[in-house]
């Protein structure tokens, strides 16, 4: 037991120094932010007058995370006898 213990440490240890040498191994170019404000965002999530953007989809989401809610409620309420 105590031998599968030095084992797991062992491997730990290999799988840490591993991760930090591929770490410092790897460049890390510096970039430029992206120019998207908020208003743009939202745009593109919520849709504007001539595009309807995502809004459809995250309305059919939200409606079927409620079929779901509704369908758990359903299965985990217990009957009562003769009911």
């Amino acid at each position: 037991m105590n031998c599968t213990k030095i084992l797991s440490f062992a491997l730990v240890v290999v799988l840490a120094a591993l991760m930090i040498s591929i770490f410092l191994r790897t460049s890390w170019p510096a970039s430029e932010p992206d120019q998207i404000t908020s208003d743009d965002l939202g745009g593109r999530l919520f849709g504007t007058l001539t595009d309807p953007g995502f809004s459809p989809i995250l309305i059919m989401i939200a409606v079927m995370l409620l079929v779901a809610l509704l369908g758990a409620v359903f299965l985990a309420k217990e009957e009562e006898d003769g009911k």
